[in-house]
């Protein structure tokens, strides 16, 4: 679903620019709707486990190499 608003956007921006003002609106709620589709969605989670009683998490960020 991103992947025709973008294409609607894209198409809308080239046709819009040669002096169609209706592309252009088009491509702009199209971009503005792929924007907001992306926003709206939850990443997947990274790593998901359950927890028995007693046990627990430990978390540590380290310094990236350089």
């Amino acid at each position: 679903m991103i992947g025709l608003l973008r294409r609607l956007a894209t198409l809308g921006f080239r046709r819009g620019m040669g002096g169609n003002r209706i592309w252009l609106a088009l491509g702009v709620l199209s971009w503005f709707a792929a924007r907001a589709k992306e926003k709206s969605d939850n990443p997947p989670a990274l790593y998901c486990e359950t927890l028995r009683p007693g046990e627990s998490v430990a978390i540590r960020v380290l310094d990236p190499p350089r």
